[in-house]
């Protein structure tokens, strides 16, 4: 009888570990050659720059899949301002981003040939969302230092961000220009800190299958601010 029931967990472990997988695999990050292109609108809803993100080796260790992703940022013209890359995992169904994603890309530029040190956490999406579940939340400071110099950190020399009261408020469908796709609507607060903290609150339609359809952006008031939305897809 004992030996029945641990086979029979044992089935149903291995089961759950390829339903995690299968979920994995299903997520466009996770496909090879796979891109995604999002524009951005001010509050007048004028084009005010896009970036395309193509992802690619993808790779499975174990129970966990990974994917390289480049990114491309351009101006409201079209033309090119820098180009960044990170690292997407998804291990037991659950999606994790590389928070240094989160870096405005200017910045990044200005500290590309200084050494780096991070800390923190992915920021997190499981593949099975809940309508009135919380999220974790999610943080990443990045200290700066010229190459080589053992003198302590300047001000302004650290870049972190916060990711914190993480909601999933409602399930919507959400139309685009690339498509029209089922959603959860979360909203979190977000808090950046340089020389200043800056604060605000953003409210995103996530898709489990192609990740953020559209992000809004408001201050801490709640003036809205503009937003970012998927404008082309390649699966």
């Amino acid at each position: 009888m004992k030996k029945i029931i641990y086979s029979a967990l044992c089935l149903a472990a291995l089961t759950t570990a390829y339903a995690f997988t299968d979920a994995c695999d299903a997520m466009l990050f996770f496909k090879e050659g796979s891109s995604v292109t999002f524009t951005s609108y001010d509050d007048n809803n004028k084009v005010s720059g896009s970036h395309k993100t193509v992802y690619s080796k993808v790779t499975k260790t174990g129970g966990t899949v990974s994917a390289t992703a480049s990114a491309e940022y351009f101006d409201k013209k079209g033309k090119s301002t820098g180009k960044a890359e990170y690292i997407m995992k998804c291990s037991g169904g659950t999606i994790m981003i590389d928070m240094r994603m989160m870096m405005p890309q200017q910045q990044a530029d200005a500290y590309k040939d200084m050494e780096m040190t991070m800390e923190g956490n992915d920021l997190e999406f499981p593949s099975t969302l809940t309508v009135g579940s919380t999220l974790k939340d999610a943080t990443m400071k990045m200290s700066f230092k010229p190459k080589g110099s053992n003198s302590p950190m300047p001000m302004g020399m650290t870049f972190q961000v916060n990711i914190t009261n993480r909601k999933v408020e409602a399930k919507e469908s959400i139309t685009t220009p690339a498509g029209t796709f089922e959603c959860y609507k979360i909203t979190e607060e977000v808090e950046t800190k340089t020389m200043f903290g800056v604060k605000m609150k953003s409210v995103n339609w996530f898709s489990p299958e192609v990740g953020n359809v559209r992000t809004e952006s408001y201050k801490e008031n709640g003036k809205y601010m503009g937003k970012t939305e998927l404008t082309e897809l390649k699966k």
